[in-house]
């Protein structure tokens, strides 16, 4: 009997004998059924509860009452009466022969994790052959379920694992051996046994089916990926799959049919292992029993369905209470993190540092380092399109200010970051993107955009600057950036970066030489950006040994309807480009030159 230490409550015992072919698996089940009859007070308060709990939001509450638990647990010292679910597994991990009967347990050993890992490695345990044994027999299952394509892998130095429906868990410290994988497997082994033998003998008992969302991954990509976080080991890595694996694969539920197993991959299974713990166990052991023993099914097929929806339906209401218990935890973890004025907020990740940030500007909690590293985030251009949207749109106050004041200026270093932000902040309050108006003018050689944004609110029209800029884009992030300033009701620091088209002056042949500083690849950009030339493109070729090599570059572009192109060798790419950019330039003036004669 493996569980956790000082452990009361035994639902299960294992049993391993090698043969000649493999080994006899026998797991003994505690006998509840005989000790709570259907229908009595017993029963209807292990209905209400449905399944025993042991800390976290529910505290510690058992499902049936600790004297009942005393008389029908597995235990040391006593005969103790059991569902014996016996089978053949194979080399390869196949079950076959299941026999499932009313037994009597003689003899049992209790064993935590620990003593069980000991117990493996040491040879001269009394249970050390019958452990290694079991040992075993856990790998072959895993192996065969991995092969016929279950969701299912331990990483057992880090902690990480798969439970029975493909979804990451981690795992107690104290199961992070051994032990926990035979415990694991064997249980699965019995409940997978125990579908197959009850379909057979077209027994209505309560089927655990389980399925995926429609945007869960082909099962060979999801295995893939698996292998790939298990592989890694990194806790981000194996965090994010986690959050995955609880977006794509639907929780479990109870039917009186066999619906299928997708984590699993199987056609049917159930649970039937833990009926001192989880009432469906109770129930499927009353069933079996009740073949076994040659006597009526205690329920009718309506009264089995309207236990599976109770069940279900209480199962997804506990998930919700613990997702609301976790989120208001976090919140209050991640509200008292924000009000601190000492605390060190540099060494958080990405993550740690956004649920501080969002929850103090959020409920206007602005503490002066959490509003210190926010600014320094900010400088250096780490923080998100969402996050400076929750500092320019949501926190407010003096006390953000500097933070503030940093966000904005980082965003007018790189305006085109504004234009995000604006669409974060629609997509979160499910508003329509911002409006902008586009307006061309100046000439063909020097022209100029402008664009105004504006937003539609329940206020009115909310509208920034018009802005003008060389070029469209440009024009675009300018304006961006003005209404996200009256948005975040700071000073606008967006600019008209357009100029006056020039007075054009005769041409010479003199090359369009660049500024000092600038290179002849910007200054034919700028040519392009200004409409002077047009398809600006360059190629390139190489020849040599890998250690010698050279490099040529062609450069191409179109002025006053003239293909033009000029090119350079040298020993790397980058300076190959260069030089035939510098020999274009010439060309084009010499093709200006010509086209004012």
């Amino acid at each position: 009997m493996i569980d956790s230490q000082g452990t009361v409550d035994r639902d299960d015992a294992i049993s391993v004998q090698p043969s000649s072919d493999g080994w006899q698996l026998t797991v003994y089940v505690a006998d509840v059924a005989s000790g709570v009859a259907p229908g009595g007070n017993v029963d209807r308060e292990a209905f209400r509860r449905r399944e025993s709990a042991y800390g976290g939001w529910r505290g510690t509450a058992k499902m049936l009452p600790r004297p009942v638990e005393e008389r029908r647990t597995l235990a040391e010292g006593r005969a103790c009466a059991a569902m014996a679910v016996r089978m053949k597994v194979g080399p390869d991990g196949s079950l076959g022969d299941v026999e499932v009967e009313r037994a009597t347990v003689h003899g049992a050993v209790a064993m935590d994790h620990s003593q069980v890992e000991s117990a493996v490695h040491d040879a001269d345990h009394p249970l050390h052959q019958e452990l290694r044994e079991a040992a075993a027999v856990s790998e072959v299952l895993l192996a065969c379920r991995r092969a016929h394509g279950a969701l299912a892998l331990y990483d057992l130095l880090s902690g990480w694992a798969t439970d029975e429906d493909g979804t990451v868990v981690r795992l107690a410290s104290f199961e992070r051996n051994v032990a926990y994988k035979i415990v694991q497997e064997c249980m699965i082994a019995a409940n997978t046994a125990l579908a197959g033998w009850a379909a057979e003998r077209d027994l209505p008992v309560l089927f655990r089916n389980h399925s995926a969302a429609r945007v869960t991954p082909p099962r060979e990509t999801f295995l893939e990926d698996l292998d790939l976080a298990f592989s890694a080991g990194t806790e981000t890595r194996l965090q994010a799959l986690q959050q995955r694996t609880l977006m794509t694969l639907r929780a479990a539920e109870y039917a009186p049919f066999m619906g299928g197993h997708w984590g699993l991959n199987l056609p049917g299974y159930l649970h039937g292992t833990s009926p001192l713990r989880r009432y469906a166990d109770l129930v499927v052991q009353r069933i079996i029993f009740s073949h076994l023993d040659g006597t009526d099914t205690p329920y009718t097929q309506d009264e089995l369905q309207g236990v599976a929806q109770a069940l279900t339906e209480g199962a997804r209401r506990d998930r919700q209470t613990e997702h609301e218990s976790r989120k208001s935890s976090a919140h209050s973890r991640a509200r008292s993190a924000a009000a601190s004025s000492s605390a060190d907020y540099s060494a958080l990740d990405s993550s740690a540092f956004h649920a501080v940030l969002k929850r103090g500007c959020k409920e206007q909690v602005a503490g002066a380092s959490l509003v210190e590293e926010t600014a320094r985030r900010a400088v250096g251009h780490q923080l998100t399109s969402l996050e400076q949207q929750l500092v320019l749109v949501v926190a407010g106050g003096p006390a953000w200010e500097p933070a503030r004041t940093a966000c904005m200026s980082a965003i007018t270093a790189a305006p085109e970051a504004a234009v995000s932000v604006l669409s974060v902040h629609a997509q979160v309050n499910g508003l329509p993107l911002p409006e902008f108006t586009l307006d061309a003018g100046g000439q063909s050689h020097c022209p100029v955009f402008t664009s105004r944004a504006s937003w539609a609110s329940a206020e009115g029209r909310i509208t920034g600057a018009e802005r003008s800029a060389a070029t469209k884009k440009a024009a675009r992030h300018q304006a961006a950036l003005s209404l996200l300033a009256v948005l975040a009701g700071l000073p606008d620091p967006s600019q008209n970066s357009a100029t006056p088209a020039p007075v054009r002056a005769a041409p010479t042949a003199k090359a369009p030489a660049p500024a000092e500083g600038r290179s002849p690849v910007s200054a034919l950009n700028e040519l392009e950006q200004t409409r002077v030339i047009s398809g600006l493109t360059y190629t390139y070729s190489s020849q040599g040994p890998g250690h010698q090599m050279v490099f040529a570059c062609t450069a191409h572009a179109t002025c006053d309807g003239h293909e033009l192109s000029a090119g350079a060798s040298a020993s790397t790419k980058a300076a190959a480009k260069g030089e035939a950019a510098a020999a274009l330039l010439t060309e084009i003036s010499g093709a200006r030159a010509k086209s004012v004669v």
